[in-house]
């Protein structure tokens, strides 16, 4: 069990994030397939991933132990289709030299794993391919989902703090995770305490963990959580709204709703991308949608998430069925 003392002054400093770190996301989805966990709430993750594998992409299990998962941060930012390359894995700059160096300590080298050790240009080009390939198909077609998951379990948490309080939201935050009123105390293999020494403690909600994960970093320590027992099924796919909707709404503003929709927790921000408007004109038109009662908003800390409402998911199904007509 690894156990954080928080002061008075730590307590102010707990940050929750309310997006995926989806780099993490990958290492944890690979450490699932690794370790063969069963998991209830991955089980349909699972299928759609077996149905588009590859078995060459069983190399990257030679990068998992229990305890050590290796670090995809930066690879997995965009999906593949919109990057302008490859993602390259640089020996010179990445923690992967370092995560096969630990490797080392614990278990013996593959000869994929020695090769990445000593450095070797082609390893770490069929990684970039390994991982690329992974990304496609175990993360890119999850992407709003995870997001949604992990805004969701954010706004949960940040709500019950705000309502009642840092100790109550810790408290609750998950049953792996438990507080005295002193000591944060995680259910993990290794004993230990870490001390926080100023840094703020991050708690991550992820939609692809399944157990209690830390990361203690120069400038915070981050304690990912599992954010849901619900299933994680494929993304819906885009949809226009209908003709009808468009009339009544404008169209600027019925997209706006079956974007709202389709990704429940949706930010302004990400609203904003998907309409191609600033945030400003975005924040506009969910107020309008709000106004109208057909999404409802909620804060956490700075960021806004919207919410359909019942009347909302209505009328968007009823336009769609009007299609028929």
């Amino acid at each position: 069990m690894i156990r954080i003392r928080l002061g008075a002054d730590d307590l102010e400093r707990v940050q929750i994030a309310d997006a995926p770190d989806f780099g993490y996301e990958l290492a944890l989805g690979g450490s699932v397939l690794a370790d063969r966990t069963r998991a209830s709430h991955l089980s349909q993750w699972r299928r759609e991933v077996a149905r588009n594998w590859n078995p060459g992409y069983s190399r990257l299990f030679d990068l998992y132990t229990p305890g050590y998962l290796p670090t995809f941060s930066g690879l997995a930012a965009r999906p593949v289709q919109a990057q302008m390359a490859q993602p390259a894995v640089d020996p010179d700059s990445t923690g992967t030299v370092l995560h096969v160096r630990d490797l080392a300590r614990v278990r013996a080298l593959t000869p994929f794993t020695t090769a990445l050790a000593d450095g070797h240009a082609p390893a770490y080009s069929a990684l970039s391919k390994l991982v690329s390939g992974f990304q496609t198909i175990a993360l890119d077609p999850f992407r709003r989902r995870i997001t949604s998951v992990v805004a969701t379990a954010s706004a949960r948490a940040g709500t019950r703090a705000a309502t009642s309080g840092i100790d109550a939201m810790l408290c609750t935050l998950h049953p792996m995770v438990h507080w005295d009123g002193s000591v944060l105390a995680l259910d993990i293999l290794h004993d230990c305490h870490e001390p926080l020494e100023g840094r703020p403690l991050v708690l991550q909600p992820s939609a692809l963990a399944i157990g209690i994960s830390i990361n203690p970093a120069a400038d915070s320590v981050t304690i990912t959580y599992p954010a849901t027992n619900g299933v994680l099924a494929l993304d819906p796919a885009s949809r226009a709204p209908s003709l009808a909707l468009a009339t009544l709404l404008g169209s600027t503003r019925a997209a706006a709703l079956a974007a709202v929709v389709e990704a429940p927790a949706l930010t302004t921000g990400d609203l904003a991308a998907v309409l191609g408007l600033s945030a400003a004109a975005a924040s506009r038109q969910a107020t309008a949608l709000r106004e109208a009662g057909l999404i409802a908003t909620f804060r956490n800390a700075q960021t806004v998430h919207h919410h359909p409402t019942r009347l909302g998911r209505d009328l968007l199904s009823g336009s769609d069925d009007a299609r028929d007509w």
